[in-house]
């Protein structure tokens, strides 16, 4: 993780402290072992969905943050590996990651973090 990321981190969990939120963490990995992937074939806007489920309901609908952490790939055309995360349908219990790439990337893997943090 770099430094800023951690950074931003610790910010977030003392800040969330500060104000009396729940903060829960978490890991996650999606790869061509999963069924549905199709990151690692074609081409143009391909997507994989991950569903992640938080420990603990939080009381209200908690902001989240989301990072990638590593990712194995194929570049595409100029050397370019195309992968986007974005944090979708929060709610009280749990999430949907959506994996993305695009263009001519091959994307065999990805492992990613998130922080929940809300009342």
């Amino acid at each position: 993780m770099k430094q800023s990321a951690i950074i931003l981190s610790v910010l977030l969990m003392v800040s969330a402290l500060a104000f009396g939120q729940n903060i829960q963490k978490g890991d996650f990995a999606a790869s061509d072992a999963k069924e549905g992937w199709s990151l690692a074939q074609g081409t143009g806007d391909r997507t994989h969905i991950e569903f992640i489920t938080f420990d603990r309901p939080f009381a209200d609908i908690p902001k989240l943050v989301v990072t990638l952490t590593g990712y194995e790939a194929t570049p595409g055309t100029g050397g370019a590996v195309r992968i986007q995360l974005a944090p979708e349908k929060i709610t009280k219990a749990g999430c949907v990651i959506k994996v993305r790439t695009w263009g001519d990337s091959k994307v065999n893997a990805v492992w990613g973090s998130y922080m929940a943090f809300g009342k």
